[in-house]
């Protein structure tokens, strides 16, 4: 994860999201910074991230279908 995503995620209070338990996106507000696509499963480049969407499959997420990554429960 870039320094910048790292920076924004401690400081704004982002929830990590799961797309049916695939992927990994941050939940700040009302947008979705995508860093691992469901689709294609690739780890995705931070100018995409930031934007939303996979850089490579243009995968864009919906928030709908976004749901909170569960922690703990081992």
């Amino acid at each position: 994860m870039s320094d910048r995503l790292r920076d924004r995620r401690a400081g704004d209070e982002a929830t990590e999201v799961t797309f049916r338990g695939r992927g990994l996106a941050l939940r700040s507000g009302g947008r979705l910074i995508l860093l691992v696509c469901p689709l294609c499963s690739q780890r995705n480049a931070s100018r995409g991230a930031e934007r939303g969407i996979c850089e490579w499959c243009a995968y864009v997420p919906s928030q709908d279908q976004a749901e909170p990554v569960e922690r703990g429960a081992v």
